[in-house]
């Protein structure tokens, strides 16, 4: 009978014991949190109430998007090749570098760029964006990134898959150009997704370089403030032109200020038009 009670005993404690650790609700595999949750936690909401945004970041921008619409606004209607020039259609058509300052040249040109962005085995992004350059001075940009993390639990299943999402608008100016380089200040807003939106002011310097055929280097510094802290993103790659086709190769990075971060190599392919 006692040799009985110590089994049921023990039977008991193996049944208690198996319930917690195989518990929804309770085991590492359902709490364990993955780099995107870490980094999404920056910016969620410590106070419904908080007015955690500057607006004179993208005050300033807007003010410098309406004062150059009437000329942005010229620009259809006109054929490719305008008085306004600068731009060929794809960098190295016809010389070094890629603005100039003939007549002969389009007022604008387009960039489309997909990237995919390595950090882990476990943690992929993948980046699209879209970019137009022109009368002479003004940009528009937009991007999207979707990151992507699967997350195992203590027995090395594969548990769930975390998204976390970014995406901005900006509007550019042109600092300096030359037929070899040009040099960008760019403000507008970014968005930070996960279950919610969360939206900032974001400023940044984009320069990009022409310094031979068949390459180009970019880099991009950029820093937003989201609901409740900043984000800075750091994007550097090279180039190589085929045409009107770039192949590319570079790193991102991105930073909280709980000093997360995201950062890794990053590749992909430009069309320029």
């Amino acid at each position: 009978m006692k040799n009985l009670k110590s089994i049921l005993i023990i039977l008991f404690g193996l049944a208690v014991f198996s319930a917690y650790t195989f518990s929804p609700g309770q085991n590492a595999y359902a709490q364990k949190k993955g780099d995107l949750e870490d980094f999404a936690d920056d910016h969620e909401d410590d106070d419904e109430d908080c007015d955690c945004g500057d607006s004179g970041t993208g005050e300033f921008f807007l003010y410098m998007f309406l004062n150059n619409i009437g000329e942005i606004a010229r620009l259809w209607g006109h054929t490719p090749e305008t008085e306004f020039g600068p731009f060929p259609a794809h960098p190295y058509v016809e010389t070094q570098g890629f603005l100039t300052n003939s007549d002969d040249y389009r007022s604008f040109f387009f960039t489309t760029e997909l990237n995919y962005h390595y950090l882990n085995d476990d943690l992929r992004a993948y980046i699209f964006k879209w970019e137009t350059q022109f009368v002479r001075k003004s940009k528009l940009s937009f991007d999207f990134a979707v990151y992507e993390e699967t997350i195992y639990d203590n027995f090395n299943r594969t548990s769930r898959k975390d998204h976390l999402s970014f995406y901005g608008f900006r509007y550019g100016y042109a600092l300096y150009q030359t037929p070899q380089m040009i040099l960008n200040l760019e403000g507008g807003v970014r968005t930070l997704y996960t279950n919610k939106a969360y939206t900032g002011p974001e400023i940044a310097l984009d320069f990009q370089l022409f310094p031979h055929k068949p390459f180009i280097f970019e880099t991009e510094l950029a820093a937003a403030y989201v609901n409740t802290g900043p984000i800075y993103t750091i994007e550097s790659s090279v180039g190589m032109t085929v045409g009107r086709w770039e192949i590319l190769g570079g790193m991102r990075i991105l930073k909280n200020k709980s000093q997360d971060m995201l950062d890794g190599f990053r590749f992909g392919l430009r069309f320029w038009y």
